[in-house]
C-alpha cells in the first residue's frame, strides 16, 4: 500500500466525492475516507514531494515513487495523531480490458436469486445473517412498484443501500454500516461460492457494474456532478445525473438555487430515452428525449396526465424531440471526457 504523509497540517482541502456537500467547497477539514483528487507539482528528493491537493500545495512524505505533473487520486485512511493519505489512483487499472458493455447495466437481483433456487439448500443458507437479510431485503424493494409519492422513497431505499460508499465506511471504521450494504453481501458471496461458478459470475456481474458506477464518480471528482445508477427491474439500462449550483451547499433556501438533473434510461419498447429537468424560481422546465421522433410523439400523448400529476409546482415548460443519445456512450463520456482517456496514461 502506496501512502503519503503530509508534512504539515492539512487545515482545509477540496472535495473529491459529494460526503461533505454541506460544507463550502474547499473549505472543509479532512475526513477519514474522504476521495481526494492531487498533482505532483515537485520532487525535492528524500522522498519528499510537493503536492497540490485541492488547489492548495502541500509538502509530503511517501516511499512511492512519485513524478512531476502526474495525476493522483488519494484516500484520507488516519486523520489522527496526524493525516494518512493512500493512493488509490492505481484503482483504476483494474478495470482495464473489462468489457465497456457492462457500464450502465442494470443492477437486477432476479437472476442471482434465480441462480440460488437451482441449488439444495439455498445459498442464503449459508451466508451471514447480515448479508442475507440485505440481500433479500434489497430483492424485495426491487419487486415494489414505484408509482405516486412513494416511488421515490423506495427508490432512495434502493440507492442508499447499493455501498456505493462501501470504502469510505470501512475507512471510517463504520463496519456496522458497511456489513448492510448490497456490495458488502455481494462481496461475501463471491468469496464464500467461488467454487460455484454460476453463482460466482452471476455475482460478479452486479459487483462490475457497481464498481464502474464508483469509478465513474471518483473520475468526475467533484461535488456539483452526482451520477447514481438506477437499480429498478424495468429499466434495461439507467441512471441520475444530478447537476448542483455553487450555491446549493451554501443556501439552505433550494427555491433560490438552480436544480438540475437527468435521467438518461434505455427502456424495452421505448429503447433510449433521456430527461431533462430544470427547477428555477419560475417553475419546473421537462423535456423528454426519445430514440425517434415517433417514440418521442407517442410519449407526448400522455403530457395531460403527466400535468395532471404535478401538482406541487408550477409546469412551465414540456418539450419532445427524437434526439436522445445512447446513455451508456454519455456515460463513457463521464468516464473519459472529450481529449482524455479512461486509464490515465500519466501514472
Amino acid at each position: 500500500m502506496d501512502t503519503i504523509t503530509p508534512l504539515k497540517s492539512i487545515s482545509s482541502i477540496g472535495s473529491s466525492t459529494s460526503q461533505n456537500r454541506g460544507r463550502s467547497h474547499g473549505q472543509q477539514s479532512p475526513s477519514q475516507g474522504q476521495l481526494l483528487k492531487a498533482l505532483v507539482i515537485e520532487a525535492k528528493g528524500d522522498n519528499r514531494f510537493v503536492l497540490d491537493i485541492g488547489g492548495n500545495r502541500q509538502a509530503v512524505r511517501s516511499e512511492a515513487t512519485l513524478s512531476p505533473g502526474q495525476s493522483l487520486r488519494l484516500q484520507v485512511i488516519k486523520t489522527e495523531p496526524q493525516i494518512e493519505l493512500q493512493i488509490v489512483s492505481n484503482s483504476l487499472n483494474q478495470f482495464q480490458g473489462r468489457s465497456l458493455t457492462l457500464l450502465g447495466k442494470n443492477i437486477d437481483l432476479s437472476n442471482l436469486f434465480q441462480t440460488f433456487q437451482k441449488h439444495a439448500p439455498s445459498p442464503l443458507e449459508n451466508v451471514s445473517p447480515a448479508s442475507r437479510s440485505t440481500l433479500e431485503s434489497f430483492f424485495s424493494l426491487q419487486q415494489n412498484g414505484v408509482e405516486g409519492k412513494e416511488g421515490g422513497v423506495i427508490l432512495k431505499q434502493l440507492i442508499d443501500n447499493l455501498g456505493l460508499n462501501l470504502e469510505q465506511l470501512l475507512a471510517r471504521g463504520n463496519k456496522s454500516s458497511a456489513v448492510n450494504t448490497l456490495k458488502a453481501a455481494l462481496l461475501e458471496i463471491a468469496h464464500s461460492f467461488n467454487k460455484a461458478s454460476n453463482i460466482v459470475e452471476t455475482t460478479n456481474k452486479i459487483l462490475a457494474s457497481l464498481e464502474l458506477f464508483q469509478l465513474t464518480q471518483l473520475q468526475v471528482g467533484n461535488d456539483t456532478h452526482l451520477i447514481f445508477p438506477l437499480p429498478l427491474p424495468f429499466i434495461e439500462q439507467g441512471y441520475l445525473i444530478i447537476e448542483q449550483g455553487e450555491n446549493d451547499s451554501e443556501s439552505n433556501d433550494s427555491v433560490t438555487s438552480e436544480n438540475r438533473f437527468s435521467l438518461h434510461l434505455t427502456v424495452s419498447g421505448l429503447g433510449n430515452l433521456q430527461i431533462d429537468f430544470l427547477q428555477n424560481l419560475e417553475g419546473l422546465f421537462i423535456r423528454f428525449r426519445a430514440s425517434d421522433q415517433e417514440k418521442a410523439d407517442f410519449i407526448e400523448t400522455f403530457s395531460t396526465d403527466l400535468k395532471k400529476t404535478i401538482t406541487d409546482i408550477p409546469l412551465i415548460s414540456l418539450s419532445f424531440s427524437g434526439d436522445a443519445p445512447d446513455p451508456i456512450h454519455d456515460l463513457v463520456r463521464q468516464l473519459a471526457p472529450e481529449g482524455n482517456s479512461i486509464l490515465d496514461t500519466k501514472i
